[in-house]
């Protein structure tokens, strides 16, 4: 059962939490872009919190939200002297993973398969998801 409406404003400047019925709380809250980015993060940070001493869950079978246009970026990371990918998730704002040097090796070993398998019928197909 929903508890909650979130709708668009007409002029896509923010957006309406609205909520509902059965749901134990009253009210209305609006929020800009900025707002919204900060109370995504925030759950978040509460999610995590709550699931720190959990083990990570398998990701075989996990639903997720590819992202197709973004912009990211490739540095170390000082902590683990691992590398650090960071990328804007339309949905979730910046998002950040680092692999240790293992686990580099394992993605750059796993890229240069899929690229010796990849064939592309014309210039530019390898940008466009399938």
């Amino acid at each position: 059962m929903a508890r909650m409406q979130v709708s668009r404003s007409e002029d896509d400047s923010n957006v309406t939490l609205e909520f509902l019925e059965g749901s134990g709380a009253q009210g209305k809250l609006t929020l800009n872009v900025d707002q919204l980015t900060q109370l995504i993060a925030n759950l978040g940070n509460a999610r995590a919190a709550l699931l720190e001493k959990q083990d990570v869950p398998k990701i075989e079978g996990a639903k997720f939200n590819p992202v197709y246009r973004t912009n990211w970026a490739l540095q170390l990371d000082a902590l683990t002297e691992g590398s650090l990918l960071a990328f804007q998730h339309p949905a979730y704002g910046p998002v950040g993973v680092v692999f240790t040097p293992s686990d580099a090796e394992t993605v750059i070993k796993g890229l240069q398969r899929h690229r010796a398998i990849m064939i592309h019928s014309h210039p530019g197909s390898s940008q466009k998801p399938s």
